[in-house]
């Protein structure tokens, strides 16, 4: 939530607001001025909210609102994050103490980028100690189960946030039975195991290179870490990891060909023994169209033709020979619906029906020759909506929505059950 003064705030706090929001946050601010019960919507949201920022200065200081709201959230204890927004400012007793002790972000002098960040890591600090997994599994018509962590009284071994266009999943040591969980945009080297049968996690080594929104597969019990970046807005990758799972006491290496092109928010999938890489973004702005495949055996990386469509953060699956693409954000910057699968027989990308609704962020998979379209976003709302694609009839069909919306979350198969792990 943001708690702010309009009359010499209101420009930063949107800034800030609109940031966030990029970065995947759910973010309450007053952008309107509220019109109704103001004390109740301030409530709910002060009630609703992880963390506060407090946008001070003496106009805030003087706003009968902004103090109920400060009052509220310190009452409930909710985390407060003080933003000096007025050089010199000092605050009086009554803020002095809802603050003492916690780091002013100084947003009134130096750099708004270099500000943001700092304010940004602290956001995501909070984030990776506070938030822990939501674990959803479905049977056709996506029935939810407990989160792994309340069966039995099993506790997770790390709290690990797994918001997702920033979580990967890989099938571990090719059993069906064992899922890894890579990363995520707050804990970007940690990797944790989950057995479907025990319902317990494990601790797996860290990975070498701290990256976000990258891929995963695994190929003959090796886990293939590709692309991503260093962090919102940091440099993106075209360097691989691997982990041999086969060797107990493995360790992660870096000492693979790199892909050809950096990409983050890309799709990835293993067809016929090769990984294929798709689409994503490369940092200057613009979706990728340009696909890539590696031969694991030859340590090769070949360029593939360009999907019809450029796309990123779409979802991709392999399905009876052939590699699907399916939504993700187009050049235009809007979610989209469009589909479309390639033949590597004659190295073409054919557009298929496209999906009932437009989705970003979404994540896919194959059970029972039906390919699952699985949440995301469809340009301004969060999806919860569930839809899949006959290979036979080559038709799309809504099923049972999903009990939470989720956005970038990663899905998976295992002993006839979707596994929905993580998102935003």
């Amino acid at each position: 939530m943001i708690s702010y003064n309009w009359s010499d705030s209101k420009e930063l706090a949107h800034k800030i607001n609109d940031r966030l929001s990029d970065a995947g946050y759910q973010v309450w601010i007053d952008k309107e001025q509220m019109k109704g019960d103001m004390y109740e919507m301030m409530g709910r949201a002060v009630n609703n909210a992880h963390v506060v920022l407090m946008f001070t200065s003496s106009n805030y200081e003087r706003s009968a609102n902004c103090q109920s709201e400060a009052n509220y959230a310190k009452d409930l204890k909710k985390k407060i994050i003080p933003i000096r927004v007025q050089k010199g400012y000092e605050p009086n007793p009554k803020i002095g103490m809802m603050t003492a002790g916690l780091l002013y972000y100084d947003f009134s002098k130096g750099s708004f980028d270099d500000n943001f960040n700092q304010l940004l890591h602290e956001i995501e600090s909070i984030a990776c100690i506070e938030m822990t997994r939501k674990v959803e599994t479905k049977l056709h018509k996506m029935k939810t189960i407990e989160a792994p962590e309340s069966i039995a009284g099993i506790e997770m071994t790390r709290k690990v946030e797994t918001k997702l266009h920033k979580m990967k999943i890989a099938e571990a040591g090719g059993q069906s039975d064992e899922i890894l969980i890579i990363g995520g945009e707050f804990c970007r080297r940690n990797i944790v195991r989950f057995n479907t049968k025990t319902k317990q996690w494990s601790d797996m080594p860290d990975t070498n290179i701290a990256r976000i929104r990258l891929s995963a597969v695994n190929y003959n019990q090796q886990i293939l870490l590709m692309g991503g970046a260093k962090g919102l807005g940091g440099p993106h990758y075209n360097s691989v990891e691997m982990l041999d799972l086969n060797d107990e006491n493995a360790k992660w290496v870096s000492k693979l060909p790199s892909m050809r092109e950096k990409r983050c928010l890309f799709a990835s999938t293993l067809l016929n023994g090769l990984v294929y890489c798709a689409g994503g973004s490369n940092g200057t702005g613009c979706p990728l169209s340009s696909c890539e495949s590696y031969n694991p055996v030859k340590k090769k990386w070949s360029s593939l033709r360009n999907m019809n469509k450029k796309r990123y953060f779409h979802a991709s699956v392999s399905a009876r020979g052939l590699l699907y693409a399916l939504g993700g954000w187009n050049d235009n910057n809007n979610a989209t619906k469009t589909a479309e699968r390639y033949d590597p027989r004659n190295g073409k990308w054919e557009n298929i029906p496209p999906m009932k609704t437009r989705r970003s962020g979404l994540t896919a998979v194959v059970l029972n020759n039906e390919i699952y379209a699985i949440g995301g976003k469809d340009g301004s709302n969060r999806l919860s909506s569930v839809e899949k694609y006959n290979l036979d009839t080559k038709a799309w069909i809504d099923v049972s929505s999903m009990n939470e919306e989720r956005c970038g979350g990663s899905a998976y198969v295992a002993d006839g059950l979707i596994w929905v792990f993580g998102g935003a």
